[in-house]
């Protein structure tokens, strides 16, 4: 009876203790982050992901969305250092980075104001000149009152414009990501495509004919696009959006938000990214063209903006007095 009595005991204190210990969702997630902070980005994704199996089954789990959230920073992370690490291959020994000698004219600045750097893979560039080139691999920073135009070598017709406070990295030939900021993309050729990813949203971008399209980097980490010229079909997870001039569409985190429409004119005569350069876009005139059609076409107009989204469905929207 005593050895019973003491074996029952020796079990209980075991399962304590191992209760005691077990890992709760909250401590793998802030492992996770910790590691993440210190750029160990292999570790950080075993430990997200298994907070993610953690929870997997409890969609209302109150860190879901920030686990979640987190690998995709991770991910985002892991990609843009597997290819610097390519592209270095035979870097100097000492910091790491290329000489800047060496960088390729992948993308050329076409046009520049205020002040941006190139970080990453190649010496810094601490402010970005007309005809330097950016090579991929660099993530380029647009400071306050900054804006930059590059255009794309190995694939003709491309350019990227971006403006005031922005970050984005050119991943590869075929993926740019954004960390925030506004950005005018375009093309002058046809069947352009490309993959474009902010922090919670990686989009497919397809058009058949020349297009040019705004992006803006919600406060959510998915995206806002505007549709300039031509026929542009994004795809999400499996879900394919086309967005026409005019269009406006938000890309949350989970899905595309409906199709709404903006004044074509009010954007010519406000926006900074059609407007602060020496050189207008070489779209302009069509742009000027698509704009008037939209204002003869169109009845009824809002006296309203459409601004950012915050959380993973609602985005705001202004009403102004008459």
């Amino acid at each position: 009876m005593k050895n019973k009595l003491l074996f029952s005991f020796i079990y209980l204190l075991l399962s304590l203790y191992l209760i005691g210990v077990k890992e709760s969702v909250s401590d793998v997630y802030e492992l996770g982050i910790e590691l993440l902070d210190k750029q160990e980005l292999d570790g950080a994704l075993f430990e997200l992901n298994k907070a993610m199996g953690m929870v997997k089954n409890n969609y209302n789990h109150p860190l879901r969305e920030k686990i979640e959230e987190a690998i995709r920073i991770t991910k985002g992370k892991m990609v843009v250092s597997r290819y610097a690490s390519r592209k270095r291959g035979q870097s100097p020994q000492g910091d790491g980075l290329n000489s800047i000698n060496s960088e390729p004219f992948d993308f050329l600045v076409q046009q520049v104001f205020g002040k941006s750097l190139s970080r990453k893979v190649w010496e810094n560039r601490d402010e970005l000149k007309t005809e330097d080139p950016v090579g991929l691999g660099r993530t380029v920073t647009v400071l306050p009152d900054g804006g930059v135009e590059i255009s794309a070598n190995f694939t003709p017709g491309f350019s990227l414009r971006s403006v005031q406070a922005a970050s984005f990295s050119l991943v590869s030939e075929s993926e740019i990501s954004l960390h925030s900021g506004s950005y005018c993309l375009y093309s002058t050729h046809s069947d352009f495509k490309i993959k474009i990813s902010s922090t919670l949203a990686d989009v497919e971008l397809f058009s058949e004919q020349p297009f040019a399209m705004m992006v803006g980097v919600t406060t959510n980490g998915g995206m806002k696009v505007i549709g300039l010229l031509g026929r542009i079909k994004l795809t999400m997870d499996g879900e394919t959006k086309e967005i026409l001039p005019g269009n406006l569409v938000f890309c949350l985190p989970n899905d595309f938000s409906r199709k709404m429409d903006v004044e074509l004119n009010t954007m010519l005569m406000t926006s900074k990214l059609l407007n602060s350069f020496k050189k207008p876009v070489v779209f302009h005139k069509k742009l000027n063209q698509q704009a008037l059609l939209q204002a003869l076409r169109t009845k009824n107009r809002y006296r309203s903006t459409v601004g950012d989204v915050r959380g993973n469905k609602n985005f705001e929207v202004t009403v102004f007095p008459e």
